[in-house]
């Protein structure tokens, strides 16, 4: 009698997390530690066993992402294993991204994530301001241009990340920032204000943020910048050319489903959220320690919310309906009666949408919003 086969999941998108850096970032608060040889080895090992698991469960996924930390920052030989193992989970056409810090590339890493079809790579640049890279622990002399021409020869989809609203930070510096970005001739960008989470050593230094109405004036700026110069703005926080989106990260503001593994890996499967608890030692002996967030109703449209709204598209209507089996210009009247009134929001062939106005403010709108689910 044959073994009854066991009938696999389709995801979309899987997430690997590599917890290790060089150094701290001030700023970061991700679950993150300096490399350790003895400890990166063991954490690849045990990323290999849940690797394992999962060829058996899911079927292949259409994007896959190593965020971290910096996984770049992995040895060669422990890089190889990783993605070696990873390849039989991609389909033929997946989007495969990795993280990177510039310090890391050179042409060697370059033609092994070639080797395994890593085809879309996220680098960390921040800021090319000399200061504000010294202010960042990340006071190295690179040339960008030299650089991304360089990765150019084996990845052509390229996202660099920036940040603004650093301490002293001017408008001049900001543009300056665009500047150098528009000049390195690539299809996206992901930009953010800068953020003081708890326990980050700008938070124990009690580091100044920028004040609300600079923060509008320098999100102008780069909006303005980037539309001008052919990006389209498709999130509140990233903008592509030739609509080069990100289709990983686009699974996660279409709340849809999602599996990730790694300490302090967050996912989303059987209408729970987990996260993978950051105990580094309990995972190196093979203990996943797990929390779950059942959703019910509520934190289901919360959830649906807080996501689809970050989109410059924002939500079709029809597929709220079909999803709370409500109508959302009846059950949000009111709020949305106000927050059109103050141009925040639109509604243009059956989306509900952010304005540019709105988005700058979103945390504002779900706030509303939440308060009526």
């Amino acid at each position: 009698m044959k073994a009854k086969k066991t009938k696999k999941i389709k995801i979309n998108s899987l997430y690997i997390h590599i917890p290790f850096c060089k150094n701290t970032c001030p700023y970061c608060d991700f679950v993150k530690m300096v490399k350790n040889k003895e400890m990166e080895d063991l954490y690849i090992e045990e990323l290999i066993k849940d690797i394992s698991k999962i060829k058996d469960k899911f079927y292949k996924f259409e994007t896959l992402y190593i965020g971290g930390g910096t996984p770049s920052i992995l040895s060669r030989v422990n890089l190889e294993k990783l993605l070696s193992n990873l390849s039989f989970l991609k389909k033929r056409n997946s989007e495969f991204t990795i993280e990177c810090n510039p310090e890391d590339i050179d042409e060697q890493l370059l033609k092994l994530l070639k080797k395994y079809e890593i085809n879309r790579i996220s680098i960390g640049i921040q800021s090319f301001n000399k200061r504000i890279l010294k202010e960042i622990n990340r006071d190295y002399d690179i040339d960008y241009f030299n650089l991304i021409k360089l990765v150019k020869k084996y990845i052509k989809n390229i996202n660099v990340d920036l940040i603004y609203g650093f301490k002293n930070q001017t408008l001049e510096e900001l543009n300056e920032d665009l500047t150098n970005f528009i000049k390195l001739d690539i299809n996206h960008l992901s930009i953010y204000s800068l953020i003081v989470e708890e326990g980050s050593i700008f938070y124990l230094k009690k580091y100044p943020l920028q004040n609300e109405d600079d923060s509008r004036l320098f999100y102008d700026l780069l909006l303005n910048r980037l539309r001008e110069n052919g990006f389209e703005r498709y999130e509140v926080s990233n903008f592509a050319k030739n609509k080069k989106y990100s289709r990983h990260n686009l699974n996660y503001w279409l709340n849809k489903p999602y599996l990730a593994i790694g300490i302090s890996a967050s996912g989303y499967i059987d209408n729970y959220r987990y996260k993978i608890l950051p105990s580094i030692n309990k995972y190196l002996s093979g203990i996943r320690d797990i929390e779950k967030e059942e959703l019910n109703e509520v934190l289901k449209e919360e959830y649906f919310l807080l996501t689809n709204l970050r989109l410059e598209r924002g939500f079709s209507l029809k597929k709220y309906q079909k999803n709370f089996k409500n109508d959302f210009l009846i059950k949000y009247k009111n709020i949305v009666e106000e927050l059109k009134k103050d141009s925040l929001i639109t509604i243009n062939k059956g989306y509900f949408k952010c304005t540019d106005k709105g988005l700058i403010i979103l945390d504002f709108i779900l706030l509303k919003l939440f308060k009526n689910i």
